[in-house]
């Protein structure tokens, strides 16, 4: 058959009788927009006065922070310069003159006196390298020069940064304190705006170098995307990170000495914090609600039903029944489309089936080669043999001269044991192979099946025969014969029955074989891969044959009610 295409129509019929398509059209599409409408006013509110005020506070404590750094500084200066009045002028280098260490209150690193060349006069004990490095050189000359205190940031050869403040000390020297940067309660600040801002804090000296430094999430790796901020005043501005972070940045100038302080947030954790989860719960609560209600009433209709309908089909399917999934179930189009999956995998085991079919036939065909093989040699070797055993007894016992009564009745036992032994040895061969199979046909062979289970076993069977009557395929027949002698052996081992009945239909496209019997019965199971683990191999072993050449095989039985199995067998032309 060609394969067929959609036209435009049916296209747009399958679409609208889909779920999905029903909920959007009719009920969800209109209520969620009205409710996704107004959840993104009232949040889009709350982010923006979120932001503003986020804004503001950060703004805020990096002012007040700037400022008390300012003060405190100014405080160090003002003893400092205090500390330079009270000194005598030194023309040169003293080793016997030396300096308090009371300006920094015994927290600092020293003083040191050089002067507007920037030679050491004089320092105090605690005073390190620091007091004749080059910087404070510099330094010395800059505040004799200008006459006012002056400041620098030393951040080399020291395990923390130190603030060098120099002030005036006569005409021509000046008076250096160093002053380590964690003095000044910077920990402590930064501790105290985390809790607040949720962000980092950094300490910027005029040249951009950091001075301190308090990210403990990592948030700020490279302190170059400060560079552009403004060197005096305080404000707040947004900038973005290498790693396209968009992040809030407050900053404020700490005069003295020319600092800049800066705290920064990621803008995702600000926008996060300004959804209100109460303000939004009713309206989600809302929608939850009516679209239960929906989804109840349209899944009872449209896909309770229809699923319970498929499942049912589906069950079919696993005893072989392919065509059940055929017809279309109803409800919403993703079941349909589930019930069009379900039947191509139907026509895939179909196809698996007939592979599978090849090669199970290689193999029956080679054990019934092998079973052919056996009788054969049996009945060439193992009966003539016998038959020659017999001929030499019978010889015996003419040859016997003496008390020949005994002996002659020995040989006559022989004679019947040789005869029994060759009756036996036939009955196997015609288990092995059924050779009125062969000569005659399939149904002249299930009637002498028929006779020799009644002698076997005592049971009474009745065979009937429908149709028109035809030779079939040697595969497809022995196929069938295996099946009703596997089916009878079952009623005769298991059932505990009287009669049993076989009829055979002879179609123009099948042959149907029924076996059924007036025994005790049982409990078929579910499904048919439980036959073999309800230990009924003989079943199992029918429904294999059936399956192998693309038929099915069928139970039905209860207890007390007897069982009938049915096999279909198509007839390949």
């Amino acid at each position: 058959m060609p394969e067929t295409t959609d036209s435009p129509p049916r296209r747009g019929h399958r679409l609208l009788r889909g779920l999905r398509a029903q909920l959007l059209l009719w009920t969800i599409l209109p209520l969620a927009v009205v409710l996704v409408a107004l959840s993104l006013a009232g949040v889009t509110r709350h982010r923006q006065a979120m932001t503003r005020m986020v804004e503001d506070r950060d703004r805020g404590l990096a002012t007040a922070e700037a400022n008390r750094l300012g003060r405190e500084i100014a405080q160090q200066t003002a003893t400092l310069t205090r500390l330079a009045a009270t000194l005598p002028a030194l023309a040169a280098p003293s080793a016997a003159f030396s300096l308090p260490d009371g300006v920094t209150g015994g927290a600092g690193e020293g003083l040191a006196l050089l002067d507007a060349r920037g030679r050491l006069l004089a320092a105090s004990p605690a005073a390190g390298g620091w007091s004749n490095a080059p910087l404070s050189a510099i330094l010395a000359a800059r505040t004799a020069a200008v006459g006012s205190p002056q400041y620098e940031t030393d951040l080399t050869g020291a395990e923390a940064a130190r603030l060098l403040i120099a002030v005036p000390a006569g005409d021509k020297a000046a008076l250096i304190a160093a002053l380590p940067v964690e003095t000044l309660d910077l920990s402590a600040s930064s501790l105290m705006m985390e809790g607040e801002a949720q962000g980092v804090m950094l300490v910027l000296d005029r040249t951009g170098r950091r001075v301190h430094h308090h990210d403990p999430r990592g948030l700020i790796p490279d302190a170059s995307i400060f560079a552009d901020l403004p060197a005096t005043g305080s404000g707040s501005t947004y900038l973005r990170d290498r790693l396209g972070r968009e992040l809030l940045v407050s900053y404020a100038q700490v005069e003295p000495p020319g600092w800049t302080l800066i705290t920064a947030e990621d803008v995702r954790a600000i926008t996060a914090m300004g959804m209100s989860v109460v303000e939004v719960l009713p309206l989600l609560l809302l929608f939850v609600a009516v679209v239960a209600l929906l989804a109840v009433s349209l899944g009872v209709i449209n896909v309770v039903r229809p699923l319970q309908e498929l499942d049912r089909r589906a069950g079919r399917v696993a005893w072989g029944d392919f065509d059940a999934v055929a017809q279309p179930v109803g409800g919403v189009q993703e079941i349909d489309d589930l019930r069009a999956t379900l039947a191509q995998m139907a026509a895939r085991i179909r196809a698996y089936q007939a592979g599978m079919r090849d090669y199970l036939t290689a193999i029956t065909q080679g054990q019934e080669a092998e079973r052919s093989r056996l009788a054969h040699e049996l009945h060439d070797v193992a009966i003539q043999g016998l038959i020659a055993l017999k001929q030499r007894g019978q010889m015996a016992s003419k040859a016997l001269a003496h008390d020949p009564a005994r002996a002659s009745a020995r040989l006559q036992e022989l004679t019947g044991l040789i005869d029994e032994e060759i009756v036996s040895l036939r009955r196997i061969i015609g288990d092995l192979r059924p050779i009125y199979l062969e000569d005659l046909g399939f149904v002249p062979a299930l009637e002498m099946l028929a006779r020799q289970t009644e002698a076997r076993y005592g049971l009474r069977v009745h065979l009937t025969v429908q149709g028109q009557v035809i030779r079939l395929a040697p595969d497809l027949e022995l196929a069938a014969y295996r099946i009703a002698q596997q089916a009878l052996d079952n009623v005769a081992a298991h059932a505990h029955a009287g009669n049993a009945w076989a009829e055979i239909v002879f179609a123009a496209d099948s042959l149907t074989l029924l076996v059924c019997d007036d025994g005790v019965g049982f409990t078929p199971p579910d499904q048919p891969a439980d036959l073999a683990r309800q230990g009924h191999f003989g079943l199992m072993g029918m429904r294999e044959r059936a399956l192998l050449y693309g038929g099915q095989l069928t139970i039905t039985s209860a207890p007390g009610q007897g069982a009938v199995v049915t096999a279909r067998l198509p007839l390949l032309h």
